[in-house]
């Protein structure tokens, strides 16, 4: 199907299978930082890369972002995650993806106009500090509340092919990603992902062939370990994960951010592309701040670099 085409231009590695436009990465932060992320516990886009992150927030985050790509690609996000008392953590936001203006021809090889091809994920999440919640146990006492923690997020999936007229084209699905993050020390945390558990698009061809068929794309199911260290110096962190899927691939992420009250520079390599960016931190109202952060993303197979523009709002 289409979508098989679309993924491919959206993501490198397991880009040529199903979801590939959630394995692409989540704010300019992330994704100029390689996307090692999994490890890492304090920013809006964490529920995406590990929902585990969620209690770990001093405040509450708007997030939004917005990227620049190059074959009329668009890759865009707004979402909001809440700590609770320390505790807990929620977060709901949504990602939307997809490429508009694709000719269509029909069996005959007529041009019958422009497509517009768009994936959606809805997304839930929730975490919790194990500690925190156990600590009734006075063996548990000694512990730091925010030692482990844990985190799930329920996706429902959505995606459409539309030309108003004979190629209408829709499916539907659901997934989940599970999440757990500890930190032996203040300034190293370790983080485990598995994304994509029994995430797939069910759909039906009806409305574009004469047969119509019952579409099942499943996703593959990735799984990433990782670290983040912040050194003693404390402007400056390193971040590493691996990431392996069921479809056999295999990536390297590495993140540099160097980092100030008010500004960040960061450097990152994601499997065989090199990625930058940096950020800055602005006073937006008397107890509101907003961050402005920016990613560059090198070409992966001569489609063109990216570009990607994240806004937080912290209150």
């Amino acid at each position: 199907m289409l979508a098989g085409l679309m993924a491919s231009l959206l993501a490198e590695g397991n880009g040529s299978f199903s979801g590939a436009f959630l394995r692409i990465g989540l704010g300019a932060r992330g994704m100029a930082m390689g996307n090692a992320q999994v490890a890492t516990a304090d920013h809006g886009y964490g529920a995406y890369y590990n929902p585990a992150a969620l209690p770990n927030l001093d405040r509450k985050r708007f997030s939004a972002s917005y990227s620049a790509m190059s074959l009329d690609r668009k890759f865009n996000y707004l979402g909001l995650a809440v700590p609770l008392k320390g505790i807990a953590g929620v977060s709901a936001g949504w990602i939307n993806s997809g490429v508009g203006d694709i000719r269509a021809y029909n069996s005959v090889g007529q041009d019958v106009g422009a497509l517009d091809h768009s994936l959606n994920a809805f997304y839930f999440s929730f975490g919790a500090n194990v500690i925190a919640l156990a600590q009734a146990d006075s063996q548990l006492m000694h512990l730091r509340p925010d030692l482990i923690s844990i985190g799930v997020t329920v996706k429902f999936l959505k995606e459409n092919l539309d030309d108003n007229e004979e190629f209408n084209y829709s499916g539907d699905g659901l997934g989940v990603d599970v999440g757990v993050l500890i930190r032996p020390f203040r300034n190293l945390t370790l983080g485990y992902q598995i994304k994509d558990v029994n995430a797939r698009l069910k759909s039906n061809t009806d409305n574009i062939f004469d047969r119509g068929l019952q579409l099942d794309n499943p996703f593959p199911v990735s799984q990433r370990v990782g670290f983040f260290y912040r050194l003693p110096v404390k402007w400056a962190a390193v971040a590493y994960d691996f990431e392996w899927s069921t479809k056999g691939e295999e990536k390297h992420h590495v993140g540099v951010e160097l980092k100030s009250r008010l500004a960040a520079a960061r450097l990152g390599y994601d499997t065989n592309r090199v990625t930058f960016g940096g950020g800055l931190l602005f006073r937006a109202f008397r107890k509101t701040y907003m961050t402005l952060d920016y990613a560059f993303l090198s070409s992966v197979v001569d489609e063109g670099g990216s570009h990607v523009f994240s806004w937080q709002f912290l209150f």
